[in-house]
């Protein structure tokens, strides 16, 4: 997975996933990451790169759900794919 930096418009951070036949590019929204750290919080790009690296297996996961054409288990069910 990689970190393809911030989408200021959608408020999300933009994650890609090979997927064997195509890459996959989905937003991580700022909302999921503040309710990581608190509802007020205003997460740090260090601090969004570090729980995006921590919570990899589960992120995988949900886009890959996401793909298939089903909804990922909460709270990663606020993750979209880019362009649907």
């Amino acid at each position: 997975m990689d970190v393809l930096g911030k989408d200021t418009q959608a408020q999300a951070y933009r994650v890609a996933l090979d997927l064997g036949g195509g890459r996959v590019v989905a937003l991580v929204p700022d909302t999921l990451l503040s309710a990581q750290y608190g509802q007020d919080a205003k997460v740090s790009h260090q601090l969004a790169y570090e729980w995006i690296a921590t919570q990899r297996h589960a992120l995988e996961t949900a886009i890959k759900t996401l793909v298939k054409g089903a909804a990922p288990l909460a709270p990663f069910d606020q993750i979209t794919l880019e362009g649907r």
